[in-house]
């Protein structure tokens, strides 16, 4: 009964010590070069790409990787809101940690982990990620591949 009381022992802190994704380091490369403001440039859909529809006359809709005093692993998305009852131009923001894990990116509402997405392709040019969900609420899953490029209309950047 000991033996078997040990063998049970040893087997969970195996499980316990076991590789999780926690223990994947952030690629040093994407580290640096996602740290910006972008704006959306293309959607592409299960394979079909689309321009990103920016309201005229308005800030073009973006997102910011932030990781400095103040604002560590921060990251804002804002869009027009395009209400009828709202001010024109007048804009929705999205904060939200980010969380770095190889070539991957977690982001979070507190604790809460909201959505992943997989970074395909960063440099000073462009950033392009991949997010699955559905995106069309028919119960499938998509594949949904974003590109944005530089765009700070704030100066928040160098």
């Amino acid at each position: 009964m000991k033996k078997l009381l040990y063998l049970v022992l040893f087997s969970l802190i195996l499980v316990s010590c076991s590789n999780d994704e926690s223990d994947v380091e952030p690629d040093p490369y994407i580290l640096e070069n996602i740290i910006g403001s972008w704006a959306y440039d293309t959607v592409t859909i299960n394979s079909e790409t689309f321009l990103y529809q920016h309201t005229d006359g308005c800030v073009k809709d973006l997102f910011q990787f932030y990781n400095e005093d103040g604002k560590e692993f921060d990251f804002e998305e804002d869009y027009v809101s395009n209400c009828s009852n709202c001010a024109e131009c007048a804009i929705t923001s999205t904060n939200l940690r980010w969380d770095l894990k190889g070539n991957s990116i977690d982001l979070y509402f507190g604790e809460q982990l909201i959505t992943q997405l997989e970074i395909l392709d960063v440099n000073e040019n462009i950033i392009e990620y991949k997010r699955i969900f559905d995106f069309d609420n028919d119960g499938l899953d998509d594949e949904v591949i974003i590109t944005g490029i530089p765009y700070d209309p704030y100066g928040e950047f160098d």
